[in-house]
């Protein structure tokens, strides 16, 4: 009955922590809709707040607060693109990445880009059906969903490129992040989230 109720607390403590750092993920994916220039950032910056919990905890209880921040984020804000690329690939990439970063080099960094190609197609087709009702090629949703209506097909592919070097950006930034983390705050944090 002891080790029931001491495993109860841990359980308690540890989703009381998660949603600690899903709110926090949650403000700054709010902070992301206020200043639409930031939207790309601050869902990077949503995804890195709850790497802790990713390393303290498990995939487990990461997977869980991805959850509860995509969908708070979606919820509350339907409008803001921070929410939906939180959703969509920056919140639950640290996950996956970890596990791909075991693979062979070439072999995690192909089905990455293949993972962010499909995100990048999801988009597409979204767009496609919602904002051009299914009407039209899927080469004008490229265009149009890449770029302005206005501006020339290279644009469109200039976007896609910055995507693809961002998304390669972002997984560095999560390595020296991880760098540091072990370096400077491991210690720290763990005594903090008592793991």
């Amino acid at each position: 009955m002891g080790q029931n109720r001491h495993s109860t607390r841990k359980t308690t403590r540890r989703i009381a922590t998660c949603g600690v750092f899903c709110a926090l993920a949650v403000v700054m994916l709010g902070l992301g809709a206020i200043i639409e220039v930031l939207d790309l950032t601050a869902s990077a910056a949503a995804a890195l707040i709850l790497l802790p919990v990713l390393l303290c905890y498990g995939g487990k209880f990461a997977w869980l607060s991805y959850a509860v921040t995509a969908t708070l984020g979606v919820l509350l804000m339907p409008q803001s693109l921070a929410a939906w690329m939180y959703a969509g690939l920056t919140g639950f990439y640290p996950m996956v990445k970890r596990g791909l970063d075991k693979l062979p080099r070439v072999l995690g960094w192909l089905i990455k880009l293949l993972l962010l190609t499909a995100v990048l197609f999801l988009y597409l087709a979204v767009f496609f059906f919602i904002f051009m009702g299914g009407e039209g090629s899927f080469t004008d949703a490229f265009f149009q969903g890449f770029g302005e209506t206005d501006s020339p097909p290279v644009m469109a592919w200039a976007v896609v490129g910055l995507s693809v070097f961002t998304f390669v950006l972002f997984d560095l930034l999560i390595d020296r992040l991880l760098i540091l983390y072990y370096i400077k705050w491991q210690k720290r944090v763990e005594r903090w989230m008592k793991p």
